[in-house]
């Protein structure tokens, strides 16, 4: 009995569970400070300041606040599925602490015990033949997931722990639907809700929809009758998902967005602003603003009705595209800026710890980032490097695939094929999105994907590792 439980997934598990508690829970205790995006989320389900004589540099961007008070329920207007968690982590609260308080905590713990189960179902559904390139595979797995890169932000209000728990299930609940002996409707049920979840967490995400519909309906392959219908319709829920969640976005949002797509993307660095203000349809006035985020002091007020009348009206994403698609080496130059970025899970401007505990305002936690620290000062922060990764992954997958006469096993390859898909639209979509604000924040979601590739490289490195090895003995054997 006990020697079933000695596998791989039970020990990541356990040694997760481990990490976590320790980051989280015990003190003194790592979250992440709020930069303003905790107001969406507060005033819709309810919370509030426990100190209303908070300065402004105290509730931003310095510390960490643990514990808000609980209010009546508001109608912030912004949708996100991350709502449900914090409304699950809300009622917890009520039932588990007095004096109507909400101690972020809780919510660690709804992200914590949602992490746990989709590494177990990770770990399960990718192993291999080899007990001990499963149990490295599974140490690397919780070395780079439970990284404070990552945990930190589950003591916070943001959508990317959202992201994060998700994509591990959808992925965990995909490769489990395919590695089983029959295809199971609670693995495509789990799927489907962690998609949805997924998808429905940011207005970033909205495309990743496209991709993981197309995978549901790639399900049907698996059998006919019933079981094709059934995943053809929850193919065109998922896509349905991702409409809605991209036209849910908040003009507010939009009109940010749209803003520094423009004068904190294409403009910022430009050495051609009044051209490139022409060629997007827009009036040159507007080039004192270039380099400017919709936050900072402007020449041109970004409230000013100039902007409602001739800049909004015109902007279109379509010819953001179409900018970058005649300046390849725009683009280039944009990219190479996010690769600067896409290798930190850490914004540098979030404090990481309490006030009260008497830590500096912006000061981060230095607690296991041992994968953050390998990626930020031993990996290539190079656009040359990223498209290596993606290269040297998909030869592989293209070998495996045309090597591959089954279906599930082919099936299996193109949910690893997905992830890096997922990974390659995260890492472009917040440049033609947002320009370069906020970049290592937005670029979250693909250092999620990334990271998994990484971990899917490394048990075909171990295996490989482990064939040379076998054919090294074998040649031995056969000399003596």
């Amino acid at each position: 009995m006990l020697r079933k439980f000695i596998k791989a997934e039970y020990g990541a598990v356990l040694a997760a569970a481990a990490v976590l508690g320790w980051l989280l829970f015990a003190k003194p205790v790592v979250g992440m400070a709020d930069n303003g995006d905790f107001l969406r989320i507060m005033g819709t389900v309810g919370l509030q300041y426990t100190d209303n004589g908070l300065t402004y540099g105290q509730k931003y961007f310095g510390w960490f606040i643990r514990e808000f008070a609980i209010s009546e329920v508001g109608l912030g207007g912004y949708v996100s599925t991350s709502l449900v968690l914090v409304f699950l982590a809300k009622g917890l609260s009520w039932l588990l602490l007095d004096g109507g308080r909400f101690d972020m905590r809780l919510l660690a713990l709804v992200y914590g015990l949602l992490f746990l189960t989709g590494a177990w179902l990770a770990i399960k559904y990718n192993k291999r033949r080899s007990a001990w390139v499963n149990g490295l595979a599974a140490l690397l797995f919780v070395l780079i997931f439970t990284d404070i890169g990552y945990a930190a932000y589950y003591n916070s209000l943001y959508s990317e722990p959202v992201s994060l728990v998700f994509l591990i299930l959808s992925m965990g609940f995909a490769t489990g639907l395919l590695r089983r002996g029959q295809p199971m409707k609670l693995f495509l049920a789990g799927f489907v809700v962690s998609s949805v979840f997924l998808i429905g967490s940011k207005v970033q995400n909205a495309p990743i929809g496209i991709l993981l519909a197309l995978l549901c309906l790639r399900f049907s392959a698996l059998r006919g009758g019933g079981w094709r219908k059934l995943t053809c319709s929850m193919a065109i829920l998922l896509f349905a998902a991702s409409v809605a969640i991209y036209v849910s976005l908040p003009k507010e949002l939009r009109i940010i967005n749209q803003y520094q797509t423009v004068f904190f993307g294409i403009l910022k660095d430009s050495p051609t602003v009044e051209q490139d203000l022409r060629e997007l349809g827009l009036p040159e006035k507007f080039a004192v603003n270039a380099g400017t985020n919709y936050f900072d002091k402007a020449a041109i007020n970004q409230k000013d009705p100039v902007f409602a009348n001739e800049f909004y009206p015109v902007f279109s994403h379509g010819k953001v595209i179409k900018f970058y698609l005649n300046h390849p080496m725009r683009l280039y130059e944009k990219l190479e800026v996010a690769a600067g970025n896409g290798m930190n899970n850490r914004p540098p401007y979030l404090g990481g710890f309490e006030q009260s505990e008497g830590f500096r305002a912006g000061e981060l936690p230095d607690a296991f980032n041992l994968w953050n620290k390998f990626k930020l000062e031993v990996l290539p922060n190079k656009l040359w490097f990223i498209a290596a990764v993606f290269a040297a992954y998909y030869l592989v997958l293209a070998r495996r695939y045309l090597e591959s006469f089954q279906i599930r096993q082919r099936l299996y390859l193109e949910v690893l094929a997905a992830i890096g898909l997922g990974a390659l639209i995260l890492f472009v979509t917040p440049v033609i999105g947002d320009g370069e604000a906020d970049l290592v924040k937005h670029l979250f979601g693909f250092n999620i994907c990334f990271d998994l590739m990484l971990w899917i490289s490394a048990f075909w490195l171990l295996e490989g590792l482990q064939r040379t090895g076998a054919a090294l003995r074998l040649r031995k054997t056969w000399r003596k």
